[in-house]
């Protein structure tokens, strides 16, 4: 049988978790501020040297030698005709879905009256983009259609896609694939920090974007935050993590396998349950052991998996709620009822027919989701990423708003003396 820790606690163990968590954001500041040394040597080389410098961190950190970073087209076009027709359905279903919900996000300039002035927001898309598609453990065709579909339907001009090379220099087929359904024609055979500060400032051959999107590994990351100002950014993204609240309406045999599909995703990922029920929590864990004795994928022995009985279910939310999880699943009876429970979460999965895998694989919303209790602040990736808002204002005589000494009055307690003598020009009638 293969050894996952599976882990049954109480409710003083599961505050305890609390302040684990707390310490593991402690952790993840000091290992990013530690990767920040080397993240920034390598941005300094890719700002100086450009492709030359790109190449050179290619072969050193992916192991290949590339002479051109842009894939060619005719590589694209062979990647989708030659995927399979059952892969290439799926795939046109879930940009479907993606494409409906996301449609709903769109947002309109608008504008309103004071009197005879006018005052206004100006929403426009971003001229260029560039979407994140991590390499590595696996091929992330998914990654493709949540990044790039809703900059589409935002309307950005100009998308290009980075995504790190195997030990051969070649991106896997099917990311070419749907990015060529897609109609993405500029793929970046580069990862890491260093893709990330040649889209940050240009370089020979790729062009300079005016914002980067997507999640990838801490190195990806501290990029990100490095160069935010000089690019914008969606978000900082930490391992992946689920919190299953249940009762017992679940189906303990479901739960078991959405808190190992949790766990495959990464050494660090977090898979924890919470339910007021022992019987729940024993057949989830019974229906595990079984599941690994059958199926011993490659996790990491690592990887514990957390379940936790507590009092009652608004304590279970009450936990959910401190740790702010990533994916929330809700397995309970009346889950709309539970729905003002919940005050911070990235993803919401209600019911015993909405697994995390589900929302992974393209049912509609987005899958880049803020991690390590970001969604307390932000949230998923969505169209108004890709957007940005100019405000306008149209002042007209007749305004009551139109007080010109006040605001010069304001200007002159700043010590801002051309600040009050523009104002006051306006008074005046000068110019």
């Amino acid at each position: 049988m293969y050894d996952l820790p599976i882990l049954m606690k109480t409710i003083d163990d599961a505050k305890a978790l609390l302040s684990d968590l707390h310490l593991d954001s402690r952790g993840m500041y000091r290992e990013l501020k530690e990767v920040e040394k080397l993240v920034q040597k390598i941005i300094e080389r890719v700002m100086d040297e450009g492709d030359t410098a790109l190449r050179d961190l290619t072969e050193l950190y992916d192991h290949c030698s590339i002479s051109d970073f842009i894939v060619p087209f005719p590589e694209l076009e062979k990647a989708w005709k030659q995927a399979d027709p059952e892969f290439r359905q799926a795939i046109q279903q879930t940009i479907q879905n993606v494409r409906d919900f996301h449609h709903k996000q769109i947002e309109h300039s608008r504008w309103f009256n004071r009197e005879q002035s006018i005052l206004g927001e100006m929403i426009t898309p971003l001229d260029s983009v560039a979407v994140y598609v991590p390499g590595g453990r696996a091929s992330y065709p998914s990654s493709v259609i949540m990044t790039v579909v809703p900059a589409q339907i935002a309307g950005v001009k100009k998308i290009l896609l980075l995504t790190p090379p195997n030990s051969k220099g070649m991106v896997a087929p099917d990311v070419l694939a749907v990015a060529h359904h897609l109609g993405i024609n500029t793929i970046v055979r580069a990862g890491g920090a260093q893709a990330i500060a040649a889209v940050a400032f240009g370089t020979e051959s790729i062009p300079r974007v005016d914002k980067v999107v997507g999640p990838g590994n801490i190195y990806v990351t501290v990029a990100k935050k490095l160069l935010y100002g000089v690019v914008g950014i969606d978000s900082l993204a930490g391992p992946s993590e689920v919190v299953i609240i249940a009762d017992q309406s679940c189906q303990p045999d479901w739960v078991a396998l959405d808190l190992l599909a949790q766990a495959e995703h990464d050494p660090l990922s977090r898979s924890i349950l919470f339910t007021p029920c022992d019987a729940v929590i024993h057949e989830v864990k019974n229906h595990m052991e079984k599941e690994l004795q059958n199926h011993p994928l490659a996790f990491s022995k690592e990887v514990p998996i957390h379940l936790y009985q507590v009092d009652n279910i608004r304590t279970a939310f009450e936990m959910s709620n401190i740790i702010a999880p990533e994916h929330l699943q809700v397995c309970c009876e009346d889950h709309f009822d539970l729905l003002p429970l919940i005050h911070h979460a990235g993803a919401i999965f209600l019911g015993n027919l909405a697994p995390v895998a589900l929302g992974d694989y393209g049912y509609g919303p987005n899958h880049v989701l803020p991690t390590l209790g970001g969604s307390r602040f932000s949230s998923p990736l969505s169209v108004r990423d890709y957007l940005k808002i100019s405000s306008y204002i149209y002042p007209q005589k007749g305004d009551p708003t139109l007080f010109y000494p006040q605001y010069a009055n304001l200007a002159g307690r700043e010590g801002l003396f051309y600040h009050q003598k523009s104002l006051l020009a306006r008074i005046n009638g000068e110019g």
